[in-house]
């Protein structure tokens, strides 16, 4: 009877153990995933160049807090012979906290129309190819993941879409029926294009994003004055307190096509 019990005892100890493990195990795995999404990267002589100093900024606050974000390129910059632009990119891409994407080809100004809001599906599907042309020629490797820059889109954008295998993921927008992987947006880092403002953030958090299992917060980088700026740290620091893990998309993408 003793060593029937002892062996209970034990049997007992040892569920509990591995119901604490795996309680641990769950938290972690729990921990809220963050995507940046950041928009309009550009190649730029301020400062030096190649990009403007408040995408210098960004990025040296990314790489010294070692914390992981997504720069959305618009491809017309890889045109010409700006190889110190180039390089910047590529390196940033190799080091593994800044995935690159594709954000359009046309920087479209406030008297343009959005590039994806026309179209045939031939038109859409050719700038696409295009941009996808110009990473692999300039940057030595495909942009995985896609988001329109200033454009509403059209169910040829999503044909389009679809018939380009180097994109893997999309950013949510107005697409429907794909089959890519989507990050749709549930909520913003900025109220508006470019004004992040912490309070406000906070509490929508609260109200809509703490449950999530995933959020991907769009933000303008260049549009952030110093007190934007300040803002968007109060964010980050924010959601670091939260226990939030920050990803690229495509290691996000990685993590829930695990076979």
């Amino acid at each position: 009877m003793k060593a029937d019990k002892n062996f209970l005892l034990i049997l007992l100890l040892t569920l509990f153990c591995a119901g604490m493990i795996f309680a641990q195990s769950s938290a972690v795995q729990r921990r809220q995933v963050i995507i940046l999404k950041l928009d309009d990267v550009l190649q730029s002589n301020e400062g030096g160049g190649p990009v403007a100093l408040r995408w210098k900024r960004i990025t040296e606050y990314l790489e010294t807090n070692h914390i992981k974000g997504s720069f959305g390129i618009i491809c017309s910059s890889l045109e010409g012979d700006n190889q110190t632009y180039f390089d910047w990119i590529k390196s940033k891409q190799k080091q593994g906290l800044i995935e690159f994407w594709l954000h359009g080809y046309k920087n479209r100004d406030d008297k343009d129309t959005g590039e994806f809001e026309h179209g045939t599906f031939e038109e859409q599907k050719a700038i696409l190819e295009k941009c996808e042309t110009l990473a692999k020629e300039k940057l030595g490797f495909p942009l995985t993941a896609f988001g329109e820059h200033w454009s509403s889109t059209t169910v040829e954008t999503g044909k389009a879409l679809e018939a380009i295998p180097e994109i893997k993921i999309l950013f949510g927008g107005e697409l429907k029926d794909t089959k890519k992987f989507v990050l749709p947006r549930i909520m913003g880092l900025e109220i508006k294009t470019g004004l992040p403002v912490f309070d406000k953030f906070k509490a929508e958090y609260e109200k809509v994003g703490a449950s999530q299992e995933f959020l991907r917060l769009q933000g303008h980088p260049a549009l952030w004055d110093d007190k934007k700026w300040g803002e968007f740290v109060k964010i980050i620091d924010y959601l670091k307190s939260k226990g939030c893990v920050f990803m690229t998309p495509s290691e996000y993408f990685n993590s829930k096509n695990k076979k």
